[in-house]
């Protein structure tokens, strides 16, 4: 590759090098900067997180591949790389607060981030096997240290390592797919493999396609690959788990939807049949297992699986519409998923953050504007308008209704309606029982400002939806 090519193809990850010098830069503020260095890295950043994101809405798009043909950077990608900045983000604005009350801040966390963010960036713009399985490497390990980076609580430690082992099994059997189809068809870019596998044996590849969903699927916290999800959540830290279960999402489903349109295009009919399975399995498993926790974080690592099951839906119903109701949704879960973990640090009990539902007892006496906030909140995760996340169910199911998949749509209606009765919970507990029992609310800035802001984009898309369904529409040409 000559020096031309490879300044050309520079210009297009822009903001990828912006975050490799955040992470540096980071860590060096955290190395010298002594006392207070953890929290001076943690706002170096975010600050590089904010220039990464305006260099994506900036950095031209490119033509075709780059890099050999590894690497599309295009209107797709854009929209879910700034998914994957706007997760990273909050989950930073909220870290400060947790670990001003934990009183331990390791400043690590601050450069891990933007490197993980870098291979979920390269992801979701990857169109080559190595590419792929580099990329999501590079944000796997990172991730990995950052469940288990909390070294004064236990949980965080078993967290980490249950999501190191399951995650490497994952990484293998994804692997495994991977030089199953390579062996196959001797290339490794999907458009080649896409014009190589009629003639290869349909037997084979349909298993190497099986092994690679498998481990998208487990990244994802899909049924049956799901059992990690709830224990990580619980011990990872809380604004960690902001990240770790959204962003890393946004990354999978775009890789899906990557493999699906380059590498898969043509056995449609038997993927469909699997995804229809998948989402249906998932929607049920996680908002039945949600009704019996009484533990808000390991309810919403119940709700986040739930939630999955929903993309998948998009995965199911494959075509223009799905993909960039699937592109809306993802958007949407960020900023829902981001409030929902935020809340819990609103509460506090001893030296530490209430997360048990009982703790929020009377929560809109003491805060009414909390909890009005965490009104629509709740309204949006179940889907019920005029909120973002009603927007964003409707649009899947009509996507499902499009292709014919009457029953799908309809089992994602129910368990919409499941999902009513463990979110109603919470809200009977902030506004219909007496605060005797309750944490005592604090009014802490970044929380705050983090639930106030994201109710209020969950109206504003809910009302007005197009602002954000039209650059999907967009997005999903994949151009």
């Amino acid at each position: 590759m000559d020096q031309v090519a490879v300044a050309s193809g520079l210009r297009h990850l822009l903001p990828e090098v912006a975050l490799l010098a955040t992470a540096a830069a980071a860590m060096l503020t955290h190395v010298f900067s002594g006392k207070g260095g953890s929290r001076r890295a943690g706002r170096v950043s975010l600050a590089g997180m904010g220039f990464a994101a305006g260099l994506v809405l900036a950095s031209p798009r490119s033509a075709g591949a780059i890099f050999t043909a590894s690497l599309v950077v295009d209107s797709f990608a854009a929209v879910l790389k700034l998914a994957i900045l706007l997760s990273a983000g909050l989950a930073t604005l909220l870290a400060f607060r947790f670990f001003d009350v934990e009183g331990s801040e390791p400043g690590e966390a601050y450069v891990l981030i933007p490197l993980s963010l870098i291979g979920m960036m390269a992801a979701v713009s990857s169109v080559d096997l190595i590419t792929t399985y580099v990329s999501f490497e590079l944000f796997a390990i990172p991730s990995y240290i950052l469940a288990a980076i909390f070294k004064k609580d236990p949980r965080s430690s078993e967290a980490g390592v249950k999501y190191f082992f399951l995650g490497t099994l994952s990484s293998a059997v994804m692997l495994l797919g991977m030089a199953l189809v390579f062996g196959l068809t001797g290339e490794t870019r999907y458009g080649a493999i896409s014009a190589s596998l009629p003639a290869a044996d349909g037997r084979a590849v349909l298993a190497g396609m099986a092994l690679f969903f498998a481990g998208l699927f487990f990244k994802a916290a899909l049924v049956p690959f799901h059992m990690w999800a709830p224990d990580v959540y619980e011990g990872a830290p809380t604004p960690l788990v902001v990240f770790l279960s959204t962003a890393p999402k946004a990354a999978v489903f775009a890789v899906a939807v990557r493999a699906l349109a380059g590498l898969f295009s043509r056995y449609e009919v038997s993927w469909s049949l699997a995804f229809q399975a998948v989402a249906i399995l998932t929607m049920f498993w996680g908002n039945l297992a949600a009704l019996l926790q009484t533990n808000i974080k390991r309810l919403m690592a119940y709700s986040s699986i739930a939630h999955a099951g929903y993309l998948a839906i998009g995965l199911a119903a494959w075509g223009e519409p799905a993909r960039w109701a699937i592109l809306y949704y993802v958007v949407v879960y960020v900023v829902m998923n981001a409030a929902a973990f935020g809340m819990l640090l609103l509460i506090r009990r001893g030296g530490t953050f209430g997360e048990s539902i009982d703790d929020f007892r009377g929560l809109a006496r003491q805060s009414p504007l909390a909890a009005a906030a965490l009104l629509v909140l709740l309204l949006s995760l179940a889907g019920i308008p005029p909120t973002a996340g009603f927007m964003g169910k409707y649009f899947l199911f009509a996507a499902a209704v499009g292709k014919g998949m009457i029953l799908l749509a309809a089992a994602g209606a129910l368990n919409s309606v499941i999902s009513l009765f463990y979110y109603f919970r919470i809200g009977r507990a902030i506004f219909l029982e007496d605060g005797g029992a309750g944490a005592p609310f604090e009014r802490a800035l970044n929380p705050v400002l983090v639930l106030a802001a994201s109710a209020l984009v969950l109206l504003v898309l809910g009302v007005f939806p197009s602002l954000l369904a039209g650059p999907a529409v967009a997005a999903a040409l994949m151009n």
